[in-house]
């Protein structure tokens, strides 16, 4: 029963701490005069993948790789199947305003190549060079895109606090509490983590199911 209790109290830190790393961060930014529109697309990003990077960094390290594995592929899973899903269920997305076929490209380039690595065999160092690489890229075009899109917004004399403010965005926080909601955020990280990881792999033996199951479902 314990371990059933400590894997959800694993989870439940890893989605405080997650929550209050993004705020930190993305009040923090603001403060310093980032861009709502490059927080979004990188800090806000960053901030909530950051449990499940953490967790299957400890399954690596505690020599569980299909735990991790089962880790990337169930999170991604659910971020398209249910948290798209969802909010369709509820109000519909509608995406002919945006210009989404660059995003699109994106992801199937990435599925593509982590297919592709995965009939490798093991994911090496030259795998992780290859992901980090097109990360990179992703990420250059994402901010050269926000570039672009802020001088457009000046030549036609557009103030951008108009658009929508970035989730957790308080301009009135003080330095004091996004200290705080930094230090919770990367503290409870890998507590979270190492609680969720290690219990549910005990879990996982215990009812003869395999670390990569958990990591797909859990």
């Amino acid at each position: 029963m314990m371990p059933w209790v400590y894997a959800g109290l694993g989870l439940l830190i890893l989605l405080l701490a997650g929550d209050a790393l993004v705020k930190g961060a993305v009040n923090l930014s603001l403060r310093v005069g980032i861009p709502a529109l490059i927080v979004s697309l990188t800090i806000v990003a960053f901030g909530t993948s950051a449990p499940e990077l953490l967790i299957s960094v400890n399954a690596v390290l505690d020599n569980k790789p299909g735990l991790a594995l089962g880790n990337v592929v169930g999170s991604n899973t659910a971020n398209i199947l249910l948290v798209l899903g969802v909010p369709a269920l509820i109000s519909g997305l509608h995406t002919s305003q945006c210009d989404t076929r660059k995003t699109y490209l994106f992801m199937i380039g990435a599925s593509v190549i982590f297919i592709g690595l995965a009939f490798r065999g093991t994911f090496d160092m030259l795998a992780g060079v290859v992901l980090l690489a097109m990360l990179g890229y992703v990420l250059a075009d994402a901010f050269r895109d926000a570039r672009n899109h802020r001088r457009a917004c000046a030549a036609a004399a557009f103030n951008p606090d108009d658009e929508e403010e970035v989730e957790g965005a308080d301009p009135d926080m003080p330095w004091w509490q996004i200290f705080v909601f930094l230090v919770l955020g990367l503290a409870g990280l890998p507590l979270g983590a190492d609680l969720l990881v290690d219990n549910a792999s005990t879990i996982a033996r215990r009812y003869g199911v395999s670390d990569s199951v958990i990591g797909l479902t859990l």
